[in-house]
């Protein structure tokens, strides 16, 4: 049997701005909270958007790179893994977390455009430049 995979996507808008902290070795941690609406629905049967909250971490140079250029509102994606983990309050009672560790993040919007009107294909937004719309994003149907 093949070996256990780790992996998600999420695409969705920063619900804070980043904050950009160093490990005590040195190494620069961005943590950020990222909102991601799915639909479900309610006991009318009407499709309504249901929001998911996940904290996401990027490590290293990318984080540095993407403290200069995110801010609450952007519309990003995001490549990485689940990271678990699990501590004891103060008050003795334990308790665990599950965060998203970002191996790469996408700008789909421009910093001017918070509504996220622009669609930017894999991998091409990596170097943190920002994308203009097109009108073909109009016709994408996801």
């Amino acid at each position: 049997m093949a070996g256990d995979i780790n992996r998600v996507t999420l695409v969705g808008r920063l619900t804070r701005d980043p904050e950009l902290r160093h490990l005590p070795s040195g190494t620069p941690v961005l943590e950020m909270g990222v909102a991601v609406n799915g639909r479900q629905q309610d006991e009318a049967g009407n499709w309504v958007d249901k929001p998911n909250f996940f904290d996401v971490k990027v490590f290293g140079n990318q984080a540095e790179m993407l403290s200069q250029h995110l801010s609450k509102g952007r519309r990003i994606g995001i490549d990485g893994r689940l990271d678990w983990r699990s501590w004891e309050a103060q008050d003795g009672t334990k308790r665990s977390k599950v965060d998203v560790v970002a191996q790469s993040v996408q700008f789909l919007d421009s910093r001017q455009d918070s509504e996220g009107a622009a669609y930017v294909p894999a991998g091409a937004a990596t170097s943190g430049a920002d994308f203009p719309s097109s009108p073909a994003d109009d016709d994408i149907p996801f």
